[in-house]
């Protein structure tokens, strides 16, 4: 009976030393830090973040932590894992403005898969240099909203896709056809259905419908250009505009406010976006004549009112 009181009395005391050591660490070993013991594995599947043309025959597909293929193949494709990437080589070249799907599956190395499909467009090897270099976006009837390009060298413009929004959210967009351009060129698209009829014929100017019934954004948005409209391509040039209403930082909606932030967290756009509460149908937004190009406000300025020069040279006066 005695032992059995002493090893009573020994078990209690080695259960208040274990209490007491556990009081006393309890400042530093949560109950939350014991539960995420047992969520340290990971259990998130691997998402894709972009796809990139490497050359005419080779694809890259780009995922958010290094993956690997079921297998040697991504459907008919033959392909191979390097990091966070994956190789597809096709099967034959894919010329500049033709695109194909890719679908596949691949796995992380924690087991978790991902399902993919995806559109490809052909590498342009001759893509020129290229600035967004006039637009309107509060047309009439009589003068609809139009978006000019300036080229900087001679190239191609085959499968340059220019967006009214963002790549992955947009209102209008317009993927170019074959078209071969020479430095100075100006390329100026029409938001429109079709060309007016009267438009005259300049040398060195390019004028094309995007065939659409939509229009730009009018007070509060971003026009993107990019090399192709696969997934994460290369955006070639960017703007942002706002008439700084009282809502959603300046931005009106919140669609125009998260297009904004695309642009501005990815590099394209710096600072505040540019006043276009001035402009009209016939106020365009120039970029200045001197073709500056720091991605910010200061490289525009609003024409005085029928002073777009959409097809000539950017040199209208200021509105004031």
């Amino acid at each position: 009976m005695k032992k059995v009181f002493i090893i009573a009395l020994i078990l209690v005391a080695v259960a208040l030393a274990v209490l007491t050591l556990l009081m006393g660490c309890s400042q530093e070993v949560t109950v939350a830090e014991v539960f995420n013991a047992f969520y340290s594995a990971d259990d998130t599947a691997p998402v894709l973040l972009g796809s990139y043309s490497e050359s005419s025959t080779t694809v890259r597909l780009d995922f958010s932590e290094p993956v690997k293929l079921y297998g040697s193949y991504v459907g008919q494709y033959s392909a191979r894992s390097e990091g966070k990437s994956i190789y597809i080589v096709l099967p034959s070249t894919l010329e500049p403005g033709v695109k194909t799907t890719i679908s596949g599956r691949v796995r992380d190395y924690a087991g978790n898969t991902c399902g993919f499909s995806v559109q490809v467009w052909g590498m342009n090897p001759r893509l020129p240099k290229i600035l967004i270099n006039e637009f309107t976006t509060k047309g009439t009837e009589k003068s609809p909203d139009r978006t000019e390009l300036r080229i900087l060298n001679d190239g191609n413009l085959n499968g340059t896709v220019l967006y009214g929004g963002i790549p992955d959210d947009w209102d209008v967009r317009f993927i170019f056809p074959d078209m071969d351009v020479r430095k100075n060129d100006l390329v100026v698209i029409w938001w429109t259905e079709e060309l007016p009829q009267d438009l005259e014929s300049r040398d060195g100017v390019i004028n094309i419908s995007a065939c659409c019934s939509e229009n730009l954004s009018s007070n509060n948005g971003t026009l993107v250009l990019c090399d192709t409209p696969s997934i994460g391509a290369t955006v070639i040039d960017a703007v942002v505009y706002s008439n700084f209403s009282s809502s959603y930082q300046g931005f009106g909606t919140k669609g125009a406010q998260q297009r904004a932030l695309w642009a501005l967290e990815r590099g394209h756009w710096s600072g505040d976006a540019l006043d276009s509460t001035s402009s009209t149908a016939t106020r365009s937004v120039c970029r200045y004549p001197d073709g500056r190009d720091f991605d910010n406000a200061g490289d525009w300025f609003v024409t005085v009112t029928g002073g777009s020069t959409f097809g000539s040279d950017n040199t209208s006066e200021p509105y004031s």
